[in-house]
C-alpha cells in the first residue's frame, strides 16, 4: 500500500510511502511494520505520532504478494528483518483458516524478530508448519538448501526483505533449481 499523512507536515519530497500490511483486511486495526534506525526520517517521525482516529491516506492494497487459490500447495516463506511484515499477515490468514497445508517459514534477523509472539500463537493453529529463526547468511543458505532439496518446485516460495536481499535470495532459489514462476517477492524499499 501507499500511505500518506495529510495532517502532518512532511518535509521530504516523497509524501506517500510504500508500506506493507501486517494485518488482515477484516481486522479492526491496520498493523504496519517499519524499522527506525539512528536517524529517523521526517515521514517516520510523523508516522510514530499518528493517533487513533487521525486521518491518513491509504492507496491499496497493491501488489501480488497473496496466497494461492490452491489450498493444498506447500508454501515456503522467507523474511529478512522487517520484511516479515507482509508474511505475518499471510501466516495470520492461514492460522485463522486452520490451514493443514505444509508451511515452512524461515525468518532471518540480526538482532530482533518482529511478531515472534504472534508466530508462536499462529503455530498452534497450523499443525504442518515449521518456523525457523536464523541470524546469518550461512544459516539462510543452509535452510534454503534443505527446503529446495526436499520440496523443489512442488512449493511456492515467498521472499520479502530489502531489494538487495530479495534479489540475492531469489537468485539463490533459482540457482537451486526453483523456477522463477514459483517465486513471489515483496521488496521493501529504503532498507
Amino acid at each position: 500500500m501507499r500511505l500518506g499523512l495529510p495532517t502532518k507536515e512532511i518535509t521530504e519530497k516523497k509524501k506517500l510511502r510504500a508500506l506493507s500490511f501486517a494485518s488482515l483486511p477484516e481486522d479492526d486495526v491496520i498493523l504496519l511494520g517499519t524499522r527506525t534506525g539512528k536517524e529517523i526520517s521526517n515521514f517516520k517521525q510523523n508516522l510514530l505520532t499518528v493517533q487513533p482516529g487521525e486521518e491518513v491516506e491509504v492507496k491499496g492494497p497493491l501488489g501480488q504478494f497473496t496466497l494461492p487459490e490452491d489450498g493444498n500447495q506447500t508454501l515456503v516463506f522467507f523474511a529478512g528483518g522487517v520484511g516479515v511484515t507482509p508474511i505475518r499477515a499471510l501466516l495470520e490468514k492461514l492460522a485463522k483458516d486452520k490451514s493443514e497445508r505444509t508451511i515452512k517459514f524461515v525468518y532471518s534477523s540480526l538482532d530482533y524478530y518482529f511478531y515472534k509472539e504472534d508466530f508462536a500463537e499462529f503455530k498452534k493453529s497450523l499443525p504442518n508448519a515449521e518456523f525457523i529463526f536464523v541470524r546469518d547468511e550461512n544459516d539462510v543458505d543452509r535452510e534454503l538448501t534443505k527446503l529446495t532439496s526436499e520440496l523443489a518446485n512442488d512449493a511456492l516460495y515467498y521472499v520479502s526483505s530489502s531489494e538487495k536481499i530479495v534479489e540475492a535470495v531469489s537468485q539463490s532459489l533459482q540457482d537451486k533449481g526453483i523456477d522463477a514462476e514459483n517465486i513471489k517477492h515483496d521488496i521493501l524499499y529504503g532498507y
